[in-house]
Formats: structure tokens, sequence, C-alpha cells
């Protein structure tokens, strides 16, 4: 039994490595985050998007709910597109015949200036 586990272990140790399969991003937008001088600001972006599929299928760029651009059996793209935006605003990526959303990336709009509220430091039913 104890020159079977030494035989296991040196078999399992001799084995090529398992090689580690790269996670490949399907839509990349650059950059994700704009900074505004105040809240409630606009900001405008010249966006940088690129699009990696693991084959060739059609695909349609949405921002929210509105359709930027379709492109038919594709497999890899670059977009640039000038947003204009607020709020985070979500990009999807999805097929047009079976409305699935293939992937999403997100631009985050932040501020510079702090927030005018406090978060509270205790709970509001707290005697001490």
């Amino acid at each position: 039994m104890k020159y079977l586990h030494c035989a296991v272990c040196t078999v399992v140790l001799a084995l090529p490595p398992i090689p580690a399969v790269a996670k490949i991003d399907k839509l990349s937008v650059s950059p994700k985050v704009c900074v505004v001088s105040e809240q409630q600001e606009f900001c405008d972006l010249d966006l940088k998007f690129t699009i990696s599929l693991p084959q060739a299928m059609d695909v349609c760029l949405y921002q929210q709910a509105q359709q930027l651009k379709c492109w038919q059996q594709m497999r890899s793209a670059h977009f640039e597109y000038k947003a204009h935006v607020q709020v985070e605003t979500i990009y999807s990526l999805i097929n047009p015949h079976t409305e699935e959303q293939i992937a999403t990336a997100s631009v985050a709009v932040q501020s510079t200036q702090a927030k005018t509220t406090r978060r509270r430091l205790r709970s509001p039913w707290s005697f001490f």
C-alpha cells in the first residue's frame, strides 16, 4: 500500500501541467470611468469598444435600451462612439434573433465633490 501511494504521487508529479484557459472579454469599453466636477453634470466621452466573440454571429450593441450598431456574422470588431452620459451607463451586446444578452460593460460617472448628505453612524433605535 505504501509503494502504491508513492507510485501514484510520482505519476501525478510527472504529468505535464494543464494549461490555464484565459478568460476572454467578449465586450470591453474604455474608459470605464468619467469624472465630473459636480454631481448631476453630463460627461462627454469618446468610448472605444472592443468586441471579441468565440464564433461569428449576428450581434447588436445597445446603450441601455437604445440600439447603437449591429454587425452580421462578426467575430471581432472595434467601435468608437461619442457618449453623453450623466449616470452609470450599461452597454450590452445582444443577439438580435434570440434577444439573448451575450455580454455587458459599464461606464461609471463619478463626482469630485463630496455628497451633501452623510451616512448615519449608528442605528436609529440605539440608546447609546
